[in-house]
């Protein structure tokens, strides 16, 4: 058996996790389960690859199998973004592959319009609202790149809005940005609450273990998995292992693992939301991509959210930083609101994601005999994570469709450059230097 040598340590610091009620104890994965699809990852991926395959063959005995709780895993950490279309279409060369970028914005619709589905069928209260995100600029470096934004947004006909300095205050509550771009089509949502829905509401042929962290595989078929209490078989496993794919013996030195960090005050008074103003729901993305993201966020908890810098670490260490972390991300949140300067952060924490060099995915068989992977989003989880996890589900299944052809067309991850870890270090200083009053 392969010893899986590549394990995330999770913390209990997510404050979209810890300000839900508390979850019932977890099903731990004990004994020897036999069945006839096994899912390892409870992240957007896993969870449509399990619900989906469940829809196809509802007599299919499936399993899914999660290191942590649902909800306090990498999918529940996010800043809750589900976007259409990427933060970085103003990149110079992209109104030149037009029809790419709208094949990637069609496919990231299919999954947010699934997604969306599937939260509304089952009753899933997760915030879950079509509000749009917004670029917003705090520097004249920063308003320029919108410019270039809205350009490729006019190249492939997507439609925005542009706000003014007056306008910006208005519906942020801050005298901070300069301009802003409103894209309208993404959603916002309570990322840790929406996973757990998507988990607790799964087809009544679905399993779900949690904290039973995959520790060996032994690769058949059938193929077993092992964790501290117990195994799990079957004909086909599905990895849904994001960066972590690399411990089960897949795409090393391929994948670029990083850390994002977040903060997250505690409630504001009714005196402390009025001193700003502003609408009480949002979500924004700085014009500069090294910049700082923010979310408030009202019913039932009104908070303000705010994420910036990234931080290399296979392992997904979110214990060792967080204290850096917090002190940039209160530097941040000051310069935005000042009149909240006492306002403290009740949460900090990181979450990890992937990226590919290229920027390709990884999907489809990873070896003969039934190993199937859905790997590496690039910073668009939420809606190409739940594409990619249901399309995969459907190509085992023998189905067939233009966007599954377009996602098995796509490429993978080249290798990765020599010190990466290195590399990414210095990228993310010069990337916040750079980005200057915008972080």
């Amino acid at each position: 058996m392969k010893i899986v040598d590549l394990l995330p340590v999770y913390d209990q610091s997510n404050g979209w996790h810890e300000i839900l009620e508390p979850l019932p104890e977890a099903t731990v994965l004990t004994g020897d389960r036999v069945c006839d699809y096994l899912v390892i990852g409870g992240g957007y991926s896993g969870l449509a690859a399990a619900r989906r395959l469940a829809e196809l063959d509802p007599s299919a005995d499936i399993v899914l199998i999660d290191g942590d709780r649902i909800g306090n895993n990498a999918a529940g950490r996010s800043s809750g973004f589900a976007i259409d279309h990427a933060h970085n279409l103003r990149a110079k060369s992209f109104a030149d592959a037009k029809a790419a970028a709208q094949a990637a914005i069609v496919m990231n619709r299919a999954g947010l319009d699934w997604l969306g589905d599937t939260i509304a069928a089952n009753g899933i209260d997760c915030q879950w609202v079509q509000e749009g995100k917004y670029h917003a600029a705090a520097t004249s470096r920063g308003e320029r790149m919108l410019g270039q934004f809205a350009e490729s947004l006019d190249a492939i006909d997507e439609d925005y809005s542009l706000l003014d300095a007056e306008a910006c205050r208005e519906v942020f509550g801050t005298n901070f940005y300069t301009k802003a771009l409103h894209a309208p089509h993404s959603y916002l949502c309570q990322p840790a609450a929406m996973v757990r829905g998507l988990a607790a509401t799964m087809p009544d042929n679905v399993t779900i273990y949690e904290d039973s962290m995959v520790t060996g595989v032994d690769y058949g078929p059938p193929h077993t998995v092992q964790t501290s209490r117990g195994t799990a078989s079957a004909p086909v496993l599905v990895l849904a292992t994001n960066g972590f794919t690399e411990g089960f013996g897949f795409l090393r030195k391929h994948l670029i693992p990083l850390i994002t960090w977040g903060s997250m005050t505690r409630e504001l008074t009714d005196e402390e939301s009025g001193r700003i103003g502003g609408d009480a729901s949002y979500g924004i993305i700085a014009a500069h991509p090294a910049g700082t993201s923010v979310r408030r966020v009202t019913t039932p908890h009104n908070r303000i959210l705010v994420r910036n810098i990234f931080s290399f670490s296979k392992r997904s260490d979110f214990v060792g930083r967080k204290q850096w972390a917090a002190k940039t991300h209160r530097r941040s949140f000051e310069r935005r609101w000042p009149q909240l300067s006492g306002v403290p952060f009740e949460h900090s924490w990181g979450g990890a994601l992937s990226l590919s060099r290229n920027g390709e995915p990884v999907f489809g068989e990873l070896r003969d005999g039934g190993v199937y992977g859905t790997v590496v989003h690039n910073g668009v989880g939420i809606a190409r994570g739940t594409i990619s996890g249901k399309l995969l589900a459907e190509m085992i299944m023998g189905e067939d469709s233009e966007l599954l052809r377009q996602m098995q067309a796509k490429g993978r991850p080249n290798r990765n450059l020599p010190f990466q870890d290195l590399g990414v270090r210095i990228n993310a200083r010069a990337r916040r230097v750079i980005a200057g009053r915008e972080e």
